[in-house]
């Protein structure tokens, strides 16, 4: 019951291995890490993994991509050269998807970059429904790229961003949301059209993957409103780079504050006043450990070789 958030700059991709399912939320890769060549390879060597029937590709149970945005997609060549997930779970157009789902590749330009491509055939002959892996502690909701598309405001704001898979998880009963890039107007759209999404937040958020790398332009006092309690219990992580004062990538303060986040977690100081709300990613991995009593168990870790001993350990 490990997850890691890994730092690959303003980019996003998320590890997490619960009962027996091992699952990937997107593969964004930075120029300095990349989580399929540097982590996951490494770690299914060691661990001596399953391989596909004549295949050098290694098992893996499910593999999200919330958007097709580079940010998110970047490294999925690297993991389709050596990983074939049971689950290939994105939107997309194939056939037999409810018309309203389709995706609109047009909408989402960039149709000639290798990250597109290497999708695109990955989807091919696969079946479309989107499902998870785990009923009973992964859940997925999404808009209908038509809503989206149809929805001047939802579109507006950026259509990709809001087609995003958002993904809840309950692990050992703590409770993980991953909003993708959702923004405000998609995030508030995607909670009043999904009471069991309503019901998740109302159960409480231990960890929230900030949507969209917390930038100050998708922060959601709505989302935070319909949690128990008003924000998170835990932790607020932000998958961000280290601040750049030429770039407009302004994350929002509102994360790091005790307004929106209990900061019942481990990283808090010797002083027991002090308490850390919010970790950005470009800290280093955030590494968690679910399998603790009280809230879950968070680590830095900067080292790569020390990242995949905690999860082959």
């Amino acid at each position: 019951m490990k997850q890691v958030i890994f730092n690959v700059g303003g980019a996003l991709s998320v590890y997490t291995e619960f009962d027996d399912k091992k699952l990937l939320i997107d593969v964004g890769k930075s120029s300095e890490f990349n989580p399929i060549i540097d982590f996951l390879v490494p770690l299914y060597k060691r661990r001596n993994s399953e391989k596909i029937a004549d295949s050098s590709k290694y098992k893996i149970d499910q593999i999200i991509i919330s958007h097709p945005h580079k940010d998110h997609l970047s490294g999925i060549k690297d993991f389709n050269d050596n990983f074939f997930p049971d689950l290939l779970t994105c939107p997309n157009n194939n056939n037999g998807m409810p018309e309203g789902h389709l995706i609109n590749w047009d909408l989402v330009g960039n149709e000639k970059e290798e990250f597109i491509l290497t999708l695109r055939a990955m989807l091919e002959g696969r079946q479309p429904p989107l499902r998870t892996t785990s009923d009973q502690n992964e859940f997925i909701y999404y808009l209908p790229p038509q809503t989206v598309e149809d929805e001047q405001e939802l579109k507006s704001e950026s259509y990709c961003n809001n087609i995003s898979i958002a993904t809840f998880l309950i692990i050992n009963n703590y409770r993980v949301f991953l909003p993708g890039d959702l923004q405000k107007s998609g995030m508030e759209k995607i909670i009043n059209q999904n009471y069991s999404l309503q019901n998740k937040l109302k159960g409480g958020v231990d960890v929230l993957i900030c949507p969209h790398h917390g930038l100050k332009s998708s922060f959601s006092t709505f989302m935070f409103n319909c949690m128990k309690n008003g924000k998170t219990n835990s932790l607020n992580i932000v998958s961000e780079k280290i601040n750049n004062p030429d770039e407009s990538r302004t994350v929002d303060a509102r994360y790091s504050s005790s307004a929106y986040c209990n900061g019942n977690n481990n990283l808090k100081g010797g002083n027991s006043v002090e308490k850390c709300y919010q970790v950005k990613t470009s800290r280093g991995h955030i590494f968690i450990d679910y399998s603790t009593k009280n809230h879950p168990s968070f680590e830095i870790i900067t080292d790569n070789e020390r990242l995949i001993n905690k999860f082959e350990n």
